[in-house]
Formats: structure tokens, C-alpha cells, sequence
């Protein structure tokens, strides 16, 4: 499957953080987060394990210096939020997409590497140029099936490609906001609204488990 154009990518987040983004104007890597009121739906134990792991390619640090965002939507983070597997069980209308591109990046001149796979995995690789893009199985990416099997025992982690952005990016990379239902739909545009701007929202319940 070749790269798709536009290149879309996506993070999830409590639909309460929007508030504190819109006012901030900035999405803040962790060790850049200093909102205490931010709400994390992350898996604790990972995020510790996963935090100090060292980047060895430009712009260098570690995972805390990056805001992680996927290349495709169902990821199992996901998953494990709707189930309460590991984190917080929490329902999925609270759950929002904040929706960017590398094209958008690129742009804004905003500094991020990607993965093809899981970045916490020993054998994912890092890359910092966009023309290894075709190296994610993308495929796998926008697959709605991606728990390992004999026959792909691999699966689960090719689905988790990351697109990890350098310590900080403005809000003005979002380009869409997508939502599982109307209600959180309504939420949204309120939000949005008191906050004067002016973002498409979509109820993408497909998105969805």
C-alpha cells in the first residue's frame, strides 16, 4: 500500500484537555507539560518504562521530550482505555482525535521523527526524513484487525507507528477534531466556540470500538 496524501496523523486525548490546549495554543511534550490540571489516559506503567528510553537520531533527547501521535485510528491504546485494561477505563464519547499531517508539519517547520512500529519495541526503527515513510506498513496501519497471530506474530506492534513530534507544537497543526458521538460533538463545538475557533468536527464513530 503506498504512503497516503495527504499523510494523516492522530492522537487521542480526554475531551477536558481541549480547554487547557486552546488556552495554552501549544500541545507540550511531557517533560514540557506543566498544566496539572492536564488529564493523562496513557498507560502509566509504559510511560514510565518507555520514558527515559534514549532517541539516537536528530533532534535527539528522549520519548518524554516527543507528543506521540499514531498514523492510523482503532489503535490498540485505544483498546485498552475502552476496556480498562492497564489504564483508566474511561468512555470512548470522552475520548477525542486531534488530527494533523506531516505535510501540516512540514509547514509549520515543526521538528518530529517517526517509527514503523511501537516506539517502545527493541527492533522498530526511528527515522527523521519523510521519504522513508514507505517503509510503515500501512496497510497494517489502517487495518481494523491488528492482534498478533501465528502467522504475523508482528502485527500489533506495526500497527502502533508513531509520528513523534520534538517537545512542542501549536495548536494550529490540528486540522480536524473527530468525536465518537453527537453528544461529544455538542461538547466540542462549545468548547470551540468559547474559545473562538474555528476547526471541523467529526463524529467518526468508526473510529470507534
Amino acid at each position: 500500500m503506498p504512503v497516503p496524501k495527504p499523510t494523516c496523523i492522530y492522537r487521542i486525548v480526554h475531551r477536558k484537555n481541549l480547554e487547557i490546549l486552546s488556552e495554552e495554543g501549544k500541545l507540550f511534550a511531557p517533560n514540557y507539560a506543566t498544566n496539572p490540571n492536564y488529564i493523562s489516559i496513557g498507560e502509566t506503567n509504559l510511560i514510565r518504562q518507555r520514558g527515559d528510553k534514549p532517541i539516537l537520531i536528530a533532534p535527539y533527547g528522549t520519548m518524554r521530550d516527543y507528543i506521540s501521535f499514531y498514523f492510523g485510528v482503532r489503535s490498540p491504546m485505544l483498546y485498552c482505555i475502552w476496556n480498562g485494561f492497564d489504564v483508566e477505563q474511561r468512555p470512548q464519547k470522552d475520548i477525542i482525535y486531534l488530527i494533523s499531517s506531516i505535510e501540516k508539519l512540514e509547514e509549520l517547520k515543526t521538528s518530529y521523527i517517526f517509527t514503523d512500529g511501537h516506539s517502545f519495541a527493541g527492533y522498530t526503527q526511528f527515522f527523521n526524513n519523510p521519504k522513508y515513510l514507505n517503509q510503515i506498513d500501512w496497510r497494517t496501519v489502517h487495518s481494523r484487525q491488528w492482534s498478533n497471530t501465528a502467522e504475523d506474530p508482528d502485527r500489533k506492534r506495526r500497527k502502533e507507528a508513531e509520528c513523534l513530534i520534538y517537545k512542542e507544537v501549536s495548536i494550529n497543526a490540528i486540522i480536524e477534531i473527530a468525536v465518537y458521538n453527537q453528544e461529544a460533538n455538542d461538547y466540542i463545538l462549545s468548547v470551540l466556540n468559547d474559545k473562538k475557533m474555528n476547526l471541523p468536527v467529526n463524529i467518526r464513530q468508526d473510529w470507534y470500538y
